[in-house]
Parts: C-alpha cells; sequence; structure tokens
C-alpha cells in the first residue's frame, strides 16, 4: 500500500479533548486566546476575571497568571481562569500594571502573553460651580456618605476626579432613576464637573454611581441625589418705631438689599427668601408701645400681647407674606401665676413650658422686689431656682433675652445686635414658620437656625442637625415643605 502523500488536517470540530485529536498526537501551537473583557479595574476591592483558552485542534496546555504588580492581586493564578483584585491604591498611569500568563505542555514549548489593566479611583466631591446643597456628612475622608441636592428641572455640578489613569470616557455617570436625574457625558479627561440635570419631581431622590464601561458595569464610586420643588418665602420687613422720636440704630437701613446674601446659603436647601421693604419708600412705620419710648413687651405665654397686635394692625395689605417687624428694643416675659415667699426654691409662671435652660440667670420683679435668680432644673411651667430674698406677687414677671420671635408679625430687635446679625435674624426667625421653612432651632453655630448668637455660617444641611430645645435630631433638607 502506497502512503496518502497529503495528511487528513484535524477535524474543523475538533480541539484539545476532540476524539479526532488527543494529547499525545495534537501539534503544538504557538498562540492561545486570552479573553479580558475589562481591563479597568476598581481600587481598594474591585475585581474583573480574565482566561485562557487552547486553540482547537491542538495539544492541551496548563496555563499560570504571575504579576509583579503591588496594585493588584490574582486569585487562582494556576487555573485557566484568574480574578484579579485591585488593592488600595491606584495606578500610576494607565495601563501600569502588567499580568503575565504563560502556557505549557508536555513536549512544546512555553507560549507567553500580556495584559496591561489599570487601577482606577472615582471620587465625587462639591463642586466649585455647584448650584444648590452639597452636604459632606461632616466625615471629609468618606465621600461615600455625601449628599447633593438640585432645584427641580434644573442642574448644578459635581466634581468628579479619576485617579489611576483612567478617564471620563471609560465611565457611565448614570443614575438609578433617571426621572429624578440625568447626566451629561463627560470627555477624556481625568478631572471635570459633571453636569446632573434633575427632573420634574417635587421630592425624591436616587443614587448616582460611575459605573465602568464593562460587562457587568461595576460601580466606581456613588452619592446620593435629591431634586426639590424649590420652597419660595415671600418676606415683608417694617422698620418699626415712636411716632416722633427714632430709635431705631440702623432707621435707614434696606432691608430687601439682604436678599442676595441670604440666598446665597438658604439655596443649599433649594430656598428661597423674597425679601421686600414694608414701606414703599423704605420709611419707618410709625406705632406707640406701652412703655411709650422704642422697648416693646412681650407676653411670652399669651403669644405677644398687646405691643405686638399694634404691629400687626399697623402692617396690613401683606397678603401671605412673611411679615417682619424690626424694633429697636424688647423685654420679653413670664408672668408669674402662684405667688412666692422669701425662701421658696419654686416659681410657676403661665403657660406649658419655658425656654430657660439649667444655669441661666432671669431677672424677676419690679423696684424693690427685683431679684435675679439663677436657674437649677426645669419641669413644664415650673422652674427650681437657688431660694427667693424676696417675695413676689401673681403677675410678677421674670424676663427673659430674646433676640426675636417668630410670631406674627415676626419680631427682630436690633438691641446691640451688628446690622450682620440683625438680618441673619431675620432670616433666622422666618425659617421657624410653618409656612416658610418650618424649622426648628438647632444646636451647631454653623446653622442659620442655630438658637445662639453669634453664627460661625449660616448653612442648612442634609445631615441630621441635634434639636435645642427638644429631644432628637432634624434634617433640614427633607423638612423644608415642598
Amino acid at each position: 500500500m502506497s502512503e496518502d502523500p497529503t495528511p487528513t488536517p484535524p477535524s474543523a470540530n475538533g480541539g484539545a479533548n476532540s476524539a479526532s485529536c488527543t494529547a499525545s498526537g495534537c501539534p503544538c501551537p504557538t498562540d492561545f486566546v486570552v479573553d479580558a473583557p475589562c481591563k479597568i479595574i476598581k481600587a481598594g476591592g474591585g475585581s474583573v476575571q480574565m482566561s485562557a483558552t487552547n486553540l482547537p485542534d491542538f495539544s492541551e496546555g496548563d496555563f499560570e497568571w504571575t504579576t509583579t504588580s503591588t496594585k493588584i492581586n490574582l486569585t487562582n493564578p494556576g487555573s485557566p481562569t484568574v480574578t484579579v483584585e485591585g488593592l488600595a491604591d491606584p495606578s500610576a498611569s494607565r495601563d501600569a500594571e502588567t499580568i503575565t500568563v504563560t502556557r505549557t505542555a508536555d513536549g512544546c514549548s512555553p507560549i507567553v502573553k500580556t495584559i496591561n489593566v489599570t487601577v482606577a479611583k472615582v471620587t465625587f466631591s462639591a463642586a466649585t460651580t455647584q448650584r444648590y446643597g452639597y452636604d459632606n456628612f461632616d466625615t471629609p475622608a468618606n465621600p461615600l456618605d455625601d449628599h447633593v441636592c438640585i432645584k427641580k428641572s434644573d442642574h448644578t455640578f459635581l466634581k468628579v476626579d479619576i485617579a489611576g489613569g483612567a478617564i471620563g470616557t471609560d465611565f457611565d455617570f448614570i443614575c438609578d432613576d433617571t426621572d429624578i436625574c440625568t447626566t451629561v457625558a463627560p470627555g477624556g479627561i481625568a478631572s471635570f464637573d459633571l453636569r446632573l440635570n434633575a427632573g420634574t419631581t417635587n421630592k425624591d431622590d436616587t443614587t448616582l454611581h460611575a459605573k465602568v464601561k464593562c460587562p457587568g458595569a461595576t460601580s466606581f464610586t456613588n452619592i446620593q441625589v435629591h431634586v426639590y420643588k424649590e420652597k419660595v418665602v415671600e418676606v415683608v420687613v417694617a422698620k418699626i418705631d415712636h411716632p416722633t422720636t427714632t430709635n431705631l440704630r440702623f432707621a435707614t437701613e434696606n432691608y430687601s438689599a439682604f436678599n442676595t446674601t441670604v440666598n446665597d446659603k438658604i439655596k443649599e436647601g433649594v430656598a428661597k427668601y423674597n425679601i421686600s421693604n414694608f414701606d414703599a419708600g423704605n420709611a419707618i412705620t410709625p406705632v406707640t408701645f406701652a412703655s411709650g419710648t422704642g422697648v416693646l413687651s412681650y407676653d411670652i405665654a399669651n403669644g405677644g400681647g398687646a405691643d405686638l397686635t399694634a404691629i400687626g394692625t399697623a402692617m396690613t395689605g401683606t397678603g401671605t407674606k412673611v411679615r417682619v417687624a424690626i424694633v429697636r428694643d424688647m423685654k420679653s416675659y413670664y408672668y408669674l401665676s402662684a405667688a412666692t415667699v422669701v425662701g421658696a426654691t419654686t416659681l410657676t409662671v403661665r403657660g406649658a413650658s419655658t425656654f430657660y435652660s439649667p444655669g441661666d440667670t432671669a431677672p424677676i420683679g419690679t423696684g424693690a422686689s427685683r431679684e435675679t435668680v439663677t436657674i437649677v432644673s426645669l419641669a413644664g411651667n415650673t422652674i427650681t431656682c437657688n431660694a427667693l430674698t424676696k417675695a413676689h406677687a401673681v403677675g410678677d414677671f421674670m424676663e427673659f433675652p430674646a433676640i426675636g420671635w417668630s410670631s406674627d408679625p415676626i419680631l427682630v430687635v436690633e438691641g446691640t445686635l451688628s446690622l450682620s446679625d440683625i438680618k441673619w435674624t431675620i432670616a433666622h426667625e422666618v425659617g421657624h414658620r410653618d409656612t416658610a421653612l418650618d424649622l426648628v432651632d438647632v444646636n451647631e453655630a454653623s446653622n442659620v437656625m442655630y438658637s445662639t448668637l453669634p453664627y460661625t455660617d449660616y448653612r442648612l444641611r442634609y445631615c441630621p442637625r441635634a434639636k435645642t430645645y427638644e429631644a432628637g435630631t432634624e434634617n433640614q433638607w427633607e423638612k423644608i415643605p415642598r
């Protein structure tokens, strides 16, 4: 029998495991297939899988994956499929981490391939161009708990920084609910302000992700996005003084000019004040107080009293606007509902409770019966204090040092305050009104709703703030009526 000079080629459907080709009878390959569907890995625990496969109709081989990189870790490196994990630090540049996969088989020369990968980190932070609120939750080192807000049907910007060599076009920036928030795709740069467009919801939130453009779309970072209908508060300010005597220190001040300053701060809660002057010519509105001077008397438990009523009568024609009255000075009083004797250590006042705190001091009485007491504790309208040195009748009063009341009209006292503090007291007291921001006093000096002067800033926060006069906290962005 003669030898066939033309060998029969391996089956097109064969391969290392086919019946037509055995390990001892298959030719050695000069190549193999590497499948690396994603070469951008999240720093700090992200992972991707890569696989190596023998070519069909060639001998079987084993695979070994290795790297000298300190930015990645390989799991199951002696198998056809390896898991590549990103360690804490991002790459120095794109494709800086090299992985080597080597194929070996008995009787065949080793075949080596390399794959270059990038370990990247994406960070969201407040952009200098952002238009509403950004809250870092008091943990600057942990951006994953941050929150950003946008006005309904408007937009804002978010700072994006990508470390490791990846760029903006490597990622999809997408909200879980695109009815609430969408983004404008960035260019091929590593640091930029990402535009966020708000939907038409009055109050809702979603999560924005930076997802790598790979199968599985790993989220490299995220942030909570809130969309709110803007709360617009119409405010009218009157400067109240004696009809014939000027007592006000800032009698010519134009309070409507405060709009720009106050709105630069309260926009953080997607809120806005429109402040106008009650008198079109910015003149004084005359009201005669019971004192006959520029000092208003305020009955705390009775919602204000006669002087407040007189101001309300003078400020007519304002519709639903929040009314604010600036006065030169004010005495705020709690009136005793029960008589006391010398040596007594409790006082009972009209009303359900007081604004005093343990350790406060307060003047009580007038003339020969006047003294100052130190408050020890409080229970509703009962005040425990040091032993009294004077007897006090029903109706005697205790003074409380208020610089404003969120009554109607709201009262703001010039007193010895700076003009800036007067203006921010207007913002604070308007913030209390349920028709405005409906916010309580909080114990944070950097907040516009701080209960005690001086302020260090005038923010509104998403991160819950501790309440001053009651237990618990308040999330201001969420509390504002929409």
